[in-house]
């Protein structure tokens, strides 16, 4: 990979939101994730901390999208979910940000008529859970260049049958895999 080729604008899963927020002392801070963390959690947590690490330079572009909030909503624990209101209003006013300063993003209402193209056309259909359908619409649409998401069990499984989309789905430790040789540039 080429330094021109280092994803710019990814977006972040619900699943991804949601490990941020619950390893936000350790991905934010760099605190030691505690003894008997999974591997897999690990990994994540060390590769999004040294992603945003590297990003407070390389000014990576963090998407969401309204159907990220109506899934953050539908949090049980009322207590978990004004959290996440919280985390997701805070990526949310970034992305805004970004959006009204590029003029290559679609507006809104743009965004949606492509978001249907897309779904109608049966692309996503390897998917089995419409919500993710719509995620991923949502950062094709978005142009992003990579999708972030830790749901092993409705997404990650299916990348096989989705490799023809424009955006690349992959976990955080993949994310920075990608960032890795480049990162001493940044940081």
């Amino acid at each position: 990979m080429k330094l021109e080729e280092l994803p710019g604008r990814v977006f972040l899963d619900t699943s991804a939101v949601n490990f941020i927020l619950d390893h936000g002392e350790e991905i934010h801070d760099g605190a030691a994730p505690p003894a008997g963390f999974p591997d897999r959690v690990v990994r994540d947590v060390d590769a999004l901390y040294n992603v945003f690490l590297t990003g407070q330079r390389a000014q990576w572009q963090l998407a969401v999208s309204p159907h990220t909030y109506q899934e953050v909503v539908r949090t049980q624990n009322a207590h978990r979910r004004r959290q996440l209101e919280t985390w997701f209003l805070e990526i949310w006013q970034y992305w805004r940000d970004i959006i009204d300063k590029n003029d290559d993003l679609p507006s809104f209402i743009e965004a949606e008529n492509l978001r249907l193209q897309l779904l109608a056309s049966g692309t996503l259909d390897a998917i089995p859970d419409a919500a993710d359908r719509i995620l991923l619409s949502d950062a094709v649409v978005y142009r992003c260049e990579l999708f972030c998401t830790r749901d092993w069990t409705t997404i990650l499984k299916h990348r096989p049958a989705l490799t023809d989309l424009p955006v690349e789905i992959v976990t955080p430790a993949e994310w920075w895999q990608r960032v890795r040789p480049y990162a001493g540039l940044f940081v």
